[in-house]
């Protein structure tokens, strides 16, 4: 999988994941069962897991990346081996 996605944009992700769900669970009763509340829930997973992996599926789409200079020198570019795709 290919690390696309920085420190900074992995910290901002993984704290939007942590308010859907407090969001879907508890503010929309999602522990109760109402499935507005659920469905909430679940597309906190998303933010999520690409904090967790560090790629992020629009960003490959699009060929973009949010890494530091600090973060390309230690990981490489991200698309470099793409470039004659």
């Amino acid at each position: 999988m290919i690390r696309n996605v920085g420190n900074i944009d992995r910290t901002l992700r993984f704290l939007l994941g942590l308010f859907l769900a407090w969001l879907g669970l508890f503010m929309l009763d999602g522990l109760e069962g109402n499935v507005v509340g659920i469905l909430v829930a679940v597309v906190s997973l998303m933010p999520f897991t690409m904090s967790v992996t560090g790629s992020c599926f629009v960003f490959r789409w699009f060929g973009i990346h949010s890494l530091s200079n600090s973060e390309l020198q230690a990981h490489g570019p991200p698309y470099a081996d793409r470039e004659n795709d």
